[in-house]
């Protein structure tokens, strides 16, 4: 079906969940834009129309907790999209309940995230007090077993004034079930606070998943960002980070492994509002079999936005020819007192680099391994945190690593 029809089609099943003015303001956003296809500039590289249900429908059925592997001691979890307070447990200082959405802090031109407001009147709001310090990784578990209907989580995190706590926000589901993930978490960061969000896309292999991440800034205040996708048949990542006053800094980086026929989009958009703030970012890809990548990142720089860092990369690793990426970093800057740069590359495994690790002793396969793993490894090395660190290490060798090496011995055996 054409994204006109099926625009049309979830118009006419949204329309019935409207309830309060938040989610109409939404809804006609909307309706006005309708949804994704490639001739919308900010979804070049990304077909929707042959993923997407005909209709609209939202997740009734109640999911199960099943075992999974969580990177600290605290879980909040989402069962098929709903919030399950039994199967959570976190510091006993923070705040976590549903309340009303009362205000609206995501873009009207994010489409997925005005489709996932027009179908939510809550939020889960998780409030991490003033000067308290998380001992370990919050992960918050999303957990999907439903097939072909949409699920809509949404979250708001608050730290307070000097507030410490790193979250790890993990998705996963059945993977022989094409279902629907739309989510939106956000993040208020008061006054010198400091905050780790580590997404791990790990969705079942027929699923569609887009998240929209906003970030909000204020003086002093530290986010770092880090995006891992290695799960869906079709994935999209937004990212929005605001440098609201003096100080504020940002990490936005990210990884994402395909194999198959994979596609995983990553659109990022971080506005420097205020002089004095910083941001960095880089995000890498290694593409396997057929799969496609694309990036697009963009740093704007306020005119006001004097004396302001900013630095971004995308590098994009090609293991076949039929592996393909499309890379977009971007600056618009109008300020004048401003370090900016920004670069992209795109390339296949270097003969160089496997030659010199073969005269040193190593087989050639051994040495194509080690060298995807330095290059995945650089990434992962931006999230500053041990434990995280060897939890996402874990998950890339068994989502991608593993697979990806055994087919590199097959070569080796079979030359």
């Amino acid at each position: 079906m054409d994204i006109k029809n099926l625009t049309e089609n979830y118009k006419n099943d949204i329309g019935a969940l409207i309830q309060t003015p938040i989610q109409k303001a939404s809804f006609e956003a909307f309706s006005k834009r309708g949804l994704p296809h490639t001739r919308m500039e900010d979804w070049l590289y990304t077909k929707t129309h042959d993923i997407l249900p005909e209709n609209f429908k939202l997740v009734d059925e109640k999911g199960l907790l099943k075992s999974v592997k969580v990177a600290g001691k605290y879980q909040i979890v989402f069962l098929n999209g709903q919030y399950s307070k039994t199967d959570s447990f976190f510091p006993e200082e923070i705040t976590v309940e549903i309340k009303e959405l009362e205000k609206d802090l995501t873009d009207k031109e994010d489409i997925f995230a005005q489709l996932n407001n027009s179908v939510n009147s809550e939020t889960l709001e998780i409030v991490v007090p003033k000067n308290f310090k998380a001992d370990d990784t919050i992960t918050i578990v999303h957990l999907s077993s439903f097939e072909g209907k949409f699920a809509a989580p949404k979250i708001n995190i608050r730290l307070e004034r000097f507030a410490q706590a790193n979250f790890v926000e993990l998705f996963k589901g059945d993977q022989n079930k094409a279902y629907n993930n739309i989510a939106v978490t956000t993040f208020e960061l008061l006054d010198g606070a400091h905050a780790k969000h580590i997404k791990v896309q790990e969705e079942g292999n027929m699923a569609f998943h887009v998240g929209s991440l906003y970030a909000y800034i204020k003086k002093d205040a530290n986010f770092k960002s880090f995006t891992f996708n290695t799960g869906a048949n079709k994935a999209r990542h937004n990212l929005h980070i605001f440098l609201q006053e003096k100080g504020a800094q940002a990490s936005v980086d990210g990884l994402y492994t395909l194999k198959g026929s994979q596609h995983c989009d990553n659109f990022s958009f971080i506005k420097h509002e205020v002089e004095h703030t910083e941001s960095s970012q880089l995000f890498k890809g290694v593409l396997d079999g057929s799969s496609r990548g694309a990036f697009t990142g963009k740093v704007y720089v306020d005119r006001d936005a004097q004396q302001v860092n900013s630095e971004q990369l995308n590098k994009n690793l090609l293991l076949t020819k039929k592996a393909k990426v499309d890379t977009r970093p971007q600056l618009e800057v109008y300020a004048d007192d401003v370090k900016c740069a920004h670069g992209a590359t795109v390339g296949q495994m270097s003969d160089e680099e496997a030659f010199y690790l073969q005269s040193r002793g190593l087989s050639r396969e051994r040495a194509q391994k080690l060298l995807i793993h330095a290059f995945c490894s650089e990434t992962l090395l931006k999230i500053e945190d041990d434990k995280i660190e060897e939890y996402l290490s874990d998950v890339l060798f068994e989502s991608f690593e593993k697979e990806a090496f055994e087919q590199i011995d097959n070569q080796g055996s079979e030359a």
